[in-house]
């Protein structure tokens, strides 16, 4: 009798666990050069968190598609997929 139970507990944690990681999903990586700043926008064009200055960085995104824009004088844009896993994307604004 107390292996059922301990089977339904272990797979409600898994599907809790499971669900927790498709809410927020960790992106990490590195802006360059050291003097460049990002902001990362959603599918909206909301900014979601902070800038990001030059160097190594690790944000929690929710599960989707973003897009890193790198600020001025640099243009460029590079697209950040936050997918159920740990995510590594390194941006270049040269």
């Amino acid at each position: 009798m107390g292996r059922p139970i301990l089977i339904a507990a272990a797979a409600l944690c898994a599907g809790t666990l499971s669900h927790t990681a498709a809410i927020a999903d960790v992106v990490q990586g590195t802006v360059t050069p050291a003097t460049a700043k990002v902001i990362i926008k959603d599918g909206a064009g909301n900014q979601v968190g902070g800038e990001l200055a030059g160097g190594p960085f690790q944000v929690r995104l929710p599960a989707g598609r973003f897009t890193a824009e790198c600020q001025p004088p640099s243009q460029k844009k590079v697209q950040v997929f936050s997918l159920a896993q740990p995510t590594t994307v390194n941006i270049d604004c040269t």
